[in-house]
């Protein structure tokens, strides 16, 4: 278990919506519903992802989500 935070997310297409940045429940991106852009919750909010987790478990699983992300 980690910190969860419930944000508000403005797309560089303009729309703006709600969005759940939870890196340890796997949240860590949001895609914008109008023009389907993928989000880095992590680099919008400045809230480090691996920071957000309580337990070495949580940190691991965080890492391996954020390498994941980023080689898409």
């Amino acid at each position: 278990m980690g910190d969860r935070y419930e944000i508000s997310v403005k797309c560089e297409c303009g729309h703006t919506d709600e969005a759940w940045y939870a890196p340890t429940c796997g949240s860590l991106t949001w895609t914008c519903p109008k023009c389907n852009k993928d989000i880095d919750l992590e680099k919008y909010t400045g809230i480090s992802a691996v920071g957000c987790a309580n337990t070495s478990v949580g940190v691991k699983a965080v890492e391996e989500q954020l390498r994941e992300i980023r080689t898409r």
